[in-house]
């Protein structure tokens, strides 16, 4: 027990890498069965009706979005059976950093955002490292005036990892033809000139 469970406060401190860890909850069978402890009460949290230890390998660990689930998972499977840990702040700090420096109008998923948008050095300071988000997702996201001002959750179509172009939205009018008001958002893919919209409604 005592192996399982120092993995599992070595991940919340930062001595032992994403990786690592990845490969544990894969390999090791004890841990497996530490995390799935029935006996521990989920009650009001979201993960009442699943374990810890299956809610850790749904995790994607080459994102900060799935870096920082996990860690915060960890951290209350510890809190649960009463360990308590001074944890780095790391994982946290990544997701907040993304957030601040991401366009509302752009909900991109989380490995297209790791993969084009986050910086590779990460001894970058956190200044240059917003800076250098901002700039790929000017390069990456473009638009003919202004971006789309989305009615629901943003839906920019992204095809073959390129985000689409953005040429404008016409809004739809409650009567004959539409029997809801809402508007149509109208993309370009610059390699073949295809135009694609998106529909949504109030």
């Amino acid at each position: 027990m005592a192996d399982e469970i120092q993995i599992l406060k070595d991940f919340v401190q930062g001595k032992l890498s994403d990786k690592e860890f990845e490969q544990q909850l894969y390999t090791n069978s004890a841990l497996e069965k530490r995390l799935s402890d029935s006996a521990i009460n989920w009650y009001g949290t979201y993960l009442q009706d699943t374990t810890a230890f299956l809610y850790l390998i749904g995790q994607n660990y080459t994102t900060a979005e799935g870096l920082l689930n996990a860690h915060e998972t960890v951290k209350l499977f510890l809190n649960r059976i009463g360990i308590e840990v001074l944890t780095s702040a790391q994982r946290s700090e990544d997701y907040d950093l993304l957030l601040s420096a991401s366009p509302k109008y752009i909900d991109a998923k989380a490995d297209y955002i790791e993969k084009y948008i986050v910086p590779k050095d990460r001894t970058l300071s956190k200044s240059d490292q917003k800076q250098y988000i901002k700039q790929r997702y000017a390069e990456l996201f473009k638009y003919q005036t202004k971006p789309p001002k989305w009615i629901q959750n943003p839906d920019w179509p992204i095809k073959n990892d390129k985000p689409l172009y953005f040429l404008g939205q016409i809004e739809m009018k409650k009567g004959d033809l539409f029997h809801d008001e809402g508007s149509i958002y109208l993309f370009i893919e610059a390699e073949t000139g295809i135009i694609e919209t998106v529909k949504q409604l109030y």
